[in-house]
């Protein structure tokens, strides 16, 4: 037997086992940096789970987002977005005839950046601040990303005499077509909180980023 033919019966089996026990859910294949859940790709039922037996024996874990995916794996790549109920998943690690990683995502994020003005080109240096919100530029809107606690990365500035550190945080996010996320770009979850990326890294699951968070 060969590996597109046990594929093909793997990914018949994720279907026909997601059908009983599964819920309907929604797929999405971002193309562009705005809205990637703007358009559906297709109706699927799915189920999750953090054992890959999918055992059942549990619900994920606090700030432990990695689950593993029970559906229709025919048409499944890294990157889809999958919505199934309220929870929002993007899909880290598809492989053949295994069930796919997923990252149970807590927050939709807007990445921004800023851009040398005209009159620095010859002569660079006319970036913005992190607090100069008039000289930033959007370039991706509506991601979904996983926000935790985590290592972090300091936030450049001066420190006032008596004043409290900001916690590092981690974030886990699909890739952007055509973005490539950067050190000292702005992540906005929409709940209030603004991120400043200290660093990035791109990989075939996705990209995390180290994260510090603005305190003005």
């Amino acid at each position: 037997m060969d590996q597109p033919t046990l594929c093909h019966l793997a990914a018949r089996g994720f279907a026909r086992a997601a059908t009983r026990i599964g819920a309907p859910a929604t797929q999405y294949r971002p193309t562009a940096p705005a809205s990637p859940c703007a358009t559906p790709h297709a109706r699927v039922m799915a189920a999750f789970n953090n054992d890959r037996a999918f055992g059942f024996v549990g619900p994920a874990l606090w700030d432990v987002p990695f689950v593993f995916a029970l559906l229709d794996t025919a048409d499944v790549r890294a990157g889809d977005i999958v919505v199934c109920g309220t929870e929002t998943y993007f899909i880290a690690r598809a492989e053949p005839f295994r069930p796919p990683l997923c990252v149970l995502c807590n927050a939709v994020v807007d990445i921004s950046t800023t851009l040398p003005v005209a009159a620095d080109v010859a002569a660079p240096g006319g970036y913005a601040t992190s607090g100069d919100v008039s000289a930033q530029t959007t370039i991706a809107t509506g991601w979904p990303a996983m926000i935790r606690p985590g290592s972090g990365a300091g936030v450049p500035g001066p420190m006032q005499p008596g004043s409290i550190h900001t916690g590092g945080y981690e974030m886990f996010l699909p890739a952007i077509p055509t973005v490539t996320v950067q050190p000292a770009m702005w992540a906005d979850d929409g709940a209030g909180s603004r991120y400043t990326i200290g660093a990035a890294r791109a990989s075939p699951w996705g990209v995390r980023c180290q994260l510090g968070r603005q305190q003005i």
